[in-house]
């Protein structure tokens, strides 16, 4: 597997917007806030016949 860096301004998980301005373990909260509003978004979710 090839391995890269990238710099970017800003990182978007579902909606949730964060950047390195706002320091060490953003993505981790950002994915917090993600993970506490899943049910907002609970619908579009993509699961195959099982739900999965």
């Amino acid at each position: 597997m090839k391995v890269g860096r990238w710099e970017k301004e800003s990182f978007v998980v579902i909606g949730k917007e964060g950047t390195t301005a706002d320091g060490d373990g953003f993505i981790q909260r950002l994915w917090a806030d993600a993970n506490a509003h899943f049910d907002e978004i609970r619908l579009l979710d993509k699961t195959d016949a099982t739900g999965i």
